[in-house]
């Protein structure tokens, strides 16, 4: 086989496999509830965080013995908040801050008593920390790892301030909740200063300090007026020219301009140099 037919077969496979891995746009995880786009847009959960938490609550009643379990979710976006169990309970390993929390209650009804339920177990499960998360491609869920489970945050567009919501418990060691709110709609997201910029307040400020403490000292200490004020007046003179000579000898391709053929004179007879 010729030599470039095989270059471009191996160029052909090297493009396949590559290009479906970095051809498609993902959204970066920037921090616990932030994800940007390549083109500046995602997903900021910043102005649904506060002081408490989201939660979603559900039940089930088991036909054999007519309990109730009842499980209440606990969600919080951003960063981990200590949650406070209304009751003292041994079984709780949401003691330490913690994004998802699941509370457990096991009801029997009280035989003779109609209506009347027994509180048989009452545990707080730690599920999902922000240290632990992470956003999926396309910026529309989080996904927090605890141990062998995981639990999927599905992140919706909607007018709410934030709701959570229970969207599937199939899998006990899969669940998933919906969070509903403004923040989870793509916007632009602010990437703050640039280091460009920084440099550029930090060299100007420097500049600026100069100047001041230049003419204050030349003014007040070394009797200067007018523009002698300025200090190293002749450099700040000279700039414009000096700059314009920077930028012909980078366009020039770094090279000195070349000596003009003036007209060759012939030394002195009397001089040095025509011994």
């Amino acid at each position: 086989m010729d030599f470039r037919i095989k270059i471009y077969l191996f160029m052909s496979c090297l493009y396949c496999s590559i290009f479906p891995i970095y051809g498609e746009d993902v959204c970066l995880k920037k921090s616990a509830c932030v994800c940007e786009f390549s083109n500046g847009t995602g997903i900021d959960l910043s102005s649904a965080s506060k002081s408490t938490f989201f939660s979603a609550q559900t039940f089930e009643v088991a036909p054999a013995t007519n309990a109730i379990e009842l499980s209440t979710y606990y969600y919080h976006p951003c960063y981990d908040i200590l949650l406070k169990p209304n009751s003292t309970t041994v079984n709780n390993t949401c003691t330490v801050p913690t994004a998802i929390c699941r509370h457990r209650e096991v009801l029997h009804a009280v035989d003779g008593t109609p209506d009347t339920y027994k509180k048989d177990l009452n545990v707080y499960d730690l599920i999902g920390n922000t240290d632990k998360s992470v956003f999926s491609a396309k910026g529309d869920a989080i996904v927090y790892t605890h141990g062998p489970s995981n639990t999927t945050v599905l992140l919706i567009c909607s007018l709410s301030d934030g709701e959570l919501q229970i969207f599937s418990l199939a899998e006990p060691n899969n669940l998933v909740l919906a969070f509903y709110s403004q923040s989870a709609c793509l916007k632009q997201i602010d990437s703050g200063r640039s280091v460009g910029s920084t440099l550029l307040i930090i060299f100007f400020s420097f500049v600026i300090f100069y100047l001041v403490l230049g003419v204050c000292t030349k003014k007040f200490l070394m009797g200067a007026t007018g523009v002698e004020v300025i200090p190293n007046l002749g450099f700040w003179t000279d700039l414009p020219n000096l700059v314009k000579d920077g930028w012909a000898f980078m366009l020039s391709g770094f090279k000195l301009p070349a000596r003009s053929a003036g007209p060759t004179l012939s030394p002195d007879p009397n001089s040095y140099d025509s011994i």
